[in-house]
């Protein structure tokens, strides 16, 4: 009697505790969500000499980027090679500053300066957001 009543106990408990079972199967049987990188902006700006000469009146780049649901990741990648805009053979007068925004859809922004002065001619910077909110962002 004993190795009939652990032959039912371990087909009726299995039973009783269903979901989970099910719950277990459903997760074998669907795929792996599937993830692609892409690539939004790859751009190159120049900026010329009036812009050195006044800070105010300097160019500005305005780049959005639209954000969908189900996003998991954004990587934002700054490189920024400073040049003599008068000249660019003249490495050694190299100067620059970068003012660098990345405003969220809800108003939110975070921003990076950098100045050349005393400093190396090129400027690297990375941005990580994970679950990023879903809309317009822009970098400026």
């Amino acid at each position: 009697m004993g190795k009939k009543a652990l032959i039912v106990l371990l087909i009726v408990i299995p039973m009783l505790s269903g979901c989970v079972y099910v719950d277990k199967m459903v997760e074998l049987l669907t795929p792996p969500p599937h993830y692609e990188w892409i690539k939004v902006i790859n751009v190159e700006e120049s900026f010329g000499w009036l812009d050195v000469i006044n800070a105010e009146m300097a160019k500005t780049a305005d780049y959005p980027i639209f954000i969908k649901n189900d996003t998991r990741y954004l990587h934002i990648y700054i490189h920024v090679d400073f040049s003599n805009p008068i000249n660019p053979d003249f490495e050694t007068l190299s100067q620059g500053n970068l003012n660098l925004t990345i405003i969220m859809p809800d108003g939110e922004n975070v921003t990076k300066s950098y100045c050349t002065t005393g400093k190396l001619r090129s400027y690297d910077d990375y941005f990580y957001f994970t679950s990023p909110q879903v809309g317009e962002w822009k970098i400026t």
